[in-house]
């Protein structure tokens, strides 16, 4: 069966991939991006033009997410997989605490923590007419409390934590409706946030995803889990 998949924060880096790698495997894809004419995004539609579905959103704007809603449903009343992978770091994220932009983490909260659920709750019902529905959260290490050695970066983790939360609340929420939710640390990989020096091709570690969000379907499996799909730490 042809699939539907809404992917946020499709314009770069791990977003981008998701895109690329659902469209190769010949799904339908509607790909969230603040700008429509992002460059990766308008080669893709070349490529695939009947299968890509740009959509403009701003997970951070519920009347942006609302929108995006119309403009799916005007495809489609099914989504099988949202893979909510939008996220950002603030300016000031590696600045020690005395120079760090306590502020400039909101919106990093509202984004990465908030924009997630938004989506969720927009288009929950397209999930449940999916015979095998899923909710991707793309989260990271830097929101396990049990893992943290870090100093700094008191906007992305303490939002990654907040994400984590969130697809826990998810999770417990929509089993009854057999939704997999699922909290994904990625690993670090070489994208605009990751850098050049991470050790993950953002391509492979997509087209690895794909498969594992593939092979998983109980709910009742662990939640928070690292790319080979072993439970990472709360």
């Amino acid at each position: 069966m042809e699939r539907n998949i809404l992917i946020t924060g499709a314009s770069r880096g791990l977003g981008f991939f998701f895109v690329q790698k659902y469209l190769e495997d010949g799904d339908t894809v509607f790909a969230g991006v603040r700008n429509l004419q992002s460059p990766g995004i308008v080669k893709l539609k070349e490529a695939y033009p009947k299968f890509l579905i740009p959509v403009e959103l701003e997970v951070r704007s519920t009347k942006s997410v609302d929108k995006a809603v119309e403009l799916v449903k005007s495809y489609t009343d099914r989504l099988d997989i949202i893979v909510n992978n939008a996220a950002v770091h603030s300016e000031s994220s590696f600045e020690v605490l005395e120079k760090a932009d306590i502020d400039e983490c909101l919106d990093v909260y509202d984004i990465n923590g908030l924009g997630p659920i938004r989506v969720a709750k927009a288009f929950v019902d397209f999930v449940r007419k999916s015979p095998q529905g899923k909710i991707i959260n793309i989260s990271s290490e830097s929101g396990s409390l049990t893992t943290c050695k870090r100093e700094k970066e008191f906007d992305y983790c303490m939002s990654k934590a907040a994400l984590n939360m969130g697809t826990k609340l998810l999770a417990n929420y929509l089993k009854k409706d057999n939704i997999l939710v699922l909290s994904v640390h990625p690993g670090w990989m070489r994208t605009d946030m990751g850098g050049k020096h991470a050790h993950l091709d953002p391509y492979k570690t997509a087209c690895k995803l794909v498969e594992l969000f593939d092979s998983m379907c109980d709910v009742n499996d662990p939640i928070f889990i690292d790319n080979t799909g072993k439970e990472y730490p709360w």
